[in-house]
């Protein structure tokens, strides 16, 4: 067996680097099917000389567009930096082609469909990797690697110094690259041959793996520089221990390949296809890799939701809450994390005996529930329940409550990354252009385009429904957010927001901008603590916020 070596640490600049790599490889999975259904229906040759605007409407005729996702689609483009786009209220955007735009809708789409004809593979790509046969994915997996090897072609000529030219060039490559680097990184990730090459070097022959599939994946990432291969040892260099470490950054995005798939009939189709079978089972997200992914994320925000817990349940035991709720509590490992952290770092965790927290997980979703169950019975939670649960409707969760009879008002109510996922609800007798809508956000329902006006009149209409019912103990919640589009294509290398975009947009989800998710819930009657506040990254490109909301009603305000 190949022994240990120890790889030199990467420095902050570099980390950014591969960092960087990363985004651009996750925003290749939901640009290139974007880019090439918008090919596909001529939807560039309607853009004529350099900086013509087009308008919206327009486009959307003359395609048969689904308004909603068309919105989405463009906004990816503005976003990537090859569209200017004009949105003044009360009017519909126009849009205009780039330099950089126009340099890649002449070079990206044909390039695009070559590496699309992988994704139908690439959803099953763990199955061809580790299941009984590789023989259909190998042929074209050999083919795309071997171009990703030759750069896609892309490599520019030492005369064509044009700096936009080769930007844009190098922004497809990744794109390019990220649809075979992103699924291979997530299958090797959740094999655990990535936490292996972590901690030694390992002999291709003891991985048990389709011998030619996974020579593939290995040579494409040696090319990348993440994996060093001697003969049959393969090692990881600094760069790909690094990646490894974030390689659950790939899950999300990619756990959506099912949904880029059908991009272009949810564009100009049926924008309703079936988003679930008769079992339940969803048809446009592997749901179990979207765990896998979003909890390797959530890891980076448990530091600051312990400090809310902790300050919480050191209190006297009467200003405390009798147990935790979770409104969407998925597979349990929130809740599991949460109980262990009251037991093991706070007062309360030595009172357990004489005071015991009560969890409770609720969701919609039959088969988080179950996952749920059995994650808190595997930690030795003694009292849990799992219950149904709608976020849109927190009084039906207290009446659920009172039959086991718990106050709603007796429980911290937490909930992570669910808020801009809830089933859009039209906000009743709402009058369009009554208020100002402040995001730069596209939302569409089932291909409907959906104003920021009337989502964010939808958004305060949630959150006070919940208002109610969280004043006594308080709301913790994370949520993911976007960014208007100029800042994220000025800062590509520094945020995934094009992803997070991509796959929130065409899936029904809304994210607005932080200040404006903050402004609605200071209208809904929500006050955020200061004192427990956190953006990632702590900066303008923040996406992810954690609040602890209050009411006007907290008694803990009142100094009781």
């Amino acid at each position: 067996m190949p022994s240990a070596v120890t790889t030199p640490l990467l420095g902050e600049k570099e980390k950014a680097q591969v960092r960087a790599v990363v985004f651009g490889h996750l925003a290749g999975v939901v640009l290139a099917p974007t880019v090439k259904a918008l090919w596909d229906r001529r939807v560039f040759e309607l853009f004529g000389s350099a900086g013509e605007w087009v308008e919206f409407d327009r486009i959307a005729q003359e395609t048969r567009a689904n308004r909603g996702y068309l919105r989405v689609a463009l906004r990816l483009l503005a976003s990537c930096g090859w569209l200017k786009q004009q949105v003044e209220s009360g009017h519909a955007p126009r849009y205009a082609l780039t330099a950089g735009g126009r340099v890649a809708v002449s070079t990206a789409p044909l390039l695009y469909g070559e590496a699309l004809s992988f994704v139908a593979k690439a959803v099953f790509l763990e199955d061809f990797l580790f299941g009984a046969s590789d023989r259909p994915v190998l042929p074209s997996l050999q083919e795309l690697v071997r171009r990703s090897k030759e750069r896609w072609g892309l490599d520019h000529d030492a005369r064509d110094a044009d700096p936009v030219v080769i930007r844009v060039r190098n922004q497809i490559r990744e794109h390019l690259d990220g649809i075979l680097i992103g699924p291979a990184m997530v299958a090797l990730a959740r094999a655990e041959i990535l936490t292996q090459l972590e901690q030694r070097p390992v002999d291709l022959n003891a991985i048990a793996a389709n011998r030619a599939s996974l020579t593939c994946i290995l040579d494409l990432l040696a090319a990348q520089d993440w994996i060093a291969r001697d003969k049959n040892s393969v090692s990881l260099t600094a760069c790909g221990r690094y990646a490894a470490q974030i390689a659950t950054s790939y899950g999300v995005t990619v756990s959506y390949l099912p949904l880029f798939d059908n991009v272009s009939t949810l564009l100009f189709g049926n924008p309703r296809i079936p988003r679930m079978d008769e079992s339940g089972v969803e048809l446009l997200v592997n749901r179990g890799m979207n765990v896998w992914g979003s909890g390797g994320a959530h890891r980076t925000y448990f530091k600051k939701v312990d400090e809310i817990i902790v300050e919480i349940f050191n209190r006297s035991v009467n200003l405390q809450p009798r147990g935790i709720c979770d409104m969407g509590c998925g597979d349990g490992s929130f809740l599991k994390h949460l109980y262990a952290t009251v037991m093991n770092k706070t007062e309360r965790g030595k009172v357990l005996d004489k005071h015991p927290l009560i969890i409770v997980g609720a969701d919609v979703n039959k088969v988080a529930r179950r996952v749920t169950k059995q994650t808190l019975r595997k930690a030795g939670i003694p009292i849990y329940h799992v219950i149904s649960g709608d976020i849109n409707r927190p009084a039906q969760l207290a009446s659920d409550l009172e039959e086991l009879n718990l106050d709603i008002h007796d429980l911290l109510h937490v909930r992570s990354f669910l808020d801009h996922n809830r089933p859009y609800i039209p906000p009743a007798n709402y009058a369009a252009g009554t208020r100002l809508g402040k995001s730069t956000g596209a939302f569409a329902h089932l291909g409907e385009e959906i104003s920021c006006d009337e989502l964010e009149e939808n958004l305060t209409r949630h959150l006070r429904r919940w208002a109610p019912y969280v004043g006594r103990f308080g709301l913790l919640v994370l949520e993911l957010h976007t960014l208007p589009p100029d800042v994220t294509a000025a800062n590509l290398s520094k945020t995934p927001a094009v992803a997070y975009d991509g796959t929130h947009g065409f899936s029904d989800q809304y994210l607005v901008e932080l200040p404006v998710f903050l402004d609605a819930a200071k209208e809904a009657g929500l006050k955020a603590d200061p004192r427990f506040q956190s953006k990632f990254p702590p900066s303008e490109l923040a996406t992810v916020s954690i609040n602890f909301f209050t009411t006007a009603g907290d008694p803990h305000d009142a100094g009781l």
